[in-house]
């Protein structure tokens, strides 16, 4: 299953560096996230991408970018977790497929002062996200490239 890792620039050095990452949020698509959001079983990228953009939008309650890992990784879904959330164990480095990166850094950082103490639900139903998600899309890095986004 591919599974979507916020991540903060710390988190992402470390992980390179030392080769296993246990995080604490990671997000896929799920039965309940594709019932949430009225994706069809064969709307796959779609629902993908709107998984990138959820996990990209948990990292931006955390930090001040954007910046997802995909891996593939067998993963437990999160009951009645609507925005596709699962548990994974310990990820290896190795298993990173891409890395995923805010295009738009001065009006992330903006976007996420504002959002402080926000719930990933509430911040998904701002309009001020609505736009930002439909404005900057995160720009596509091969894992090797992970020390140019740190």
């Amino acid at each position: 299953m591919l599974v979507f890792v916020p991540l903060s620039v710390e988190e992402l050095r470390a992980w390179a560096g030392e080769g296993l990452l246990t995080p604490t949020d990671t997000f896929a698509v799920t039965a309940a996230m594709r019932a949430g959001f009225g994706f069809a079983a064969d709307d796959d990228e779609e629902a993908e991408h709107t998984a990138l953009h959820i996990a990209g939008l948990a990292g931006l309650l955390r930090c001040e970018r954007r910046l997802v890992a995909v891996v593939s990784a067998a993963a437990r879904p999160v009951p009645d977790g609507e925005f596709g959330e699962v548990t994974v164990p310990a990820l290896p480095w190795a298993a990173v497929t891409a890395l995923f990166a805010e295009d738009a850094p001065q009006s992330a950082a903006r976007l996420h002062h504002r959002l402080v103490g926000s719930t990933l639900a509430t911040a998904w139903d701002d309009a001020e996200v609505e736009a930002f998600l439909s404005e900057h899309e995160l720009l596509w890095h091969g894992p090797g490239e992970w020390a140019a986004l740190t």
